[in-house]
C-alpha cells in the first residue's frame, strides 16, 4: 500500500511538472487577459490518467510550484499575482476540474447526469453565440473606446464578419452533436472520457468566469466573451486528445 502511495505521488509530481512545461506553450488574445495555453490539456490528462485523488494531488503541486515563485504558469509567469489576477480563476480551478474528471470515471454510473449536463451546457453556449448573432440581442459585448462603454459585439463588427460568426457559431454547434454521435458509436476515443472532460471544462470555464468577473467588475456578458468563448473550439480538441492519450496509455498498471 505504502508502495501504492509512493509511486502515486511520483506520477503527481511528474504530471505537475509536464504542466509547467507546457505552460510556457501561450497565446495572448488582444480582447482579454486569457491567453490560449496547453495547460487545460495536463489538468484533464491527470485526472484521467492519475484518478481523482492524485490527479489533484498533481495541481495542487503545480499551484504551489508556481506560488513560490518557479516560472511555471502561462508563459513562465508565477507568483501570487498570476493567482489573484483576472486569469486566476482558471489555475484554481484545476485541482478541482482534474478531480472531478477522475472522480466520474471511477464512478461512471452516479454521475453520467453531470456528464452529460456539462456537455450540453457547453452546447449550449455556441447556441448562445448563434442566437445572439442573429437576432442581435446583445448577449456578447466588447469595451468601445469610442463610447467608453460596454455595447453589443456585433455594434462593433462588420455585417461581413457577422455573417461568418454566424456561419461558424452554427458550424461548431452541429460539429459538436456530430462528435458526440461519432464518439457514442465509435471506440476510437471512449465516449464516457470525453464527457467526464467537457465536465471538468465546464469546471475550469465557471472558476475562471467567476475570478474574472470579481477582479475586473466586468458585466458578465463581457466576461462570457473574453473568458468562454474564445476556448470552446480548442479546449474540445484537446480534450480529444486528451481522452486519446488516456485510453492508449495506461499508467495504472505503473502505479499498482
Amino acid at each position: 500500500m505504502e508502495k501504492n502511495k509512493l509511486k502515486g505521488m511520483v506520477f503527481a509530481a511528474l504530471f505537475a511538472a509536464l504542466t509547467g512545461a507546457v505552460a510556457w506553450f501561450k497565446i495572448p488574445l488582444p480582447f482579454t487577459p486569457v491567453p490560449i495555453t496547453l495547460q487545460t490539456l495536463m489538468v484533464l490528462l491527470s485526472g484521467a490518467m492519475l484518478g481523482a485523488y492524485y490527479g489533484a494531488l498533481a495541481m495542487i503541486v503545480y499551484l504551489l510550484l508556481g506560488a513560490i515563485g518557479l516560472p511555471v504558469f502561462a508563459g513562465g509567469s508565477a507568483g501570487f499575482a498570476a493567482l489573484l489576477g483576472p486569469s486566476g480563476g482558471y489555475l484554481f480551478s484545476y485541482p478541482v476540474a482534474a478531480f472531478a474528471v477522475g472522480y466520474m470515471l471511477q464512478k461512471k454510473k452516479l454521475n453520467a447526469f453531470i456528464r452529460y449536463f456539462s456537455f450540453a451546457v457547453i452546447l449550449a453556449l455556441t447556441a448562445v453565440i448563434a442566437i445572439d448573432s442573429v437576432f442581435k440581442i446583445g448577449i456578447m459585448k466588447l469595451w468601445d473606446k469610442a463610447t467608453s462603454s460596454y455595447v453589443p459585439m456585433l455594434d462593433l463588427i462588420s455585417q461581413q464578419q457577422r455573417i461568418m460568426l454566424i456561419i461558424f457559431s452554427l458550424a461548431v454547434f452541429i460539429g459538436l452533436i456530430l462528435l458526440a454521435v461519432y464518439l457514442k458509436k465509435s471506440k476510437s476515443i471512449p465516449f464516457e472520457t470525453a464527457l467526464a472532460m467537457f465536465a471538468g471544462t465546464l469546471i475550469i470555464y465557471v472558476m475562471g468566469s467567476i475570478q474574472g468577473k470579481l477582479v475586473t467588475g466586468l458585466p458578465w456578458s463581457a466576461v462570457f466573451v473574453g473568458w468562454v468563448l474564445p476556448f470552446i473550439i480548442g479546449d474540445t480538441l484537446k480534450l480529444l486528445v486528451a481522452a486519446w492519450v488516456a485510453k492508449n496509455i495506461d499508467i495504472g498498471k505503473y502505479m499498482k
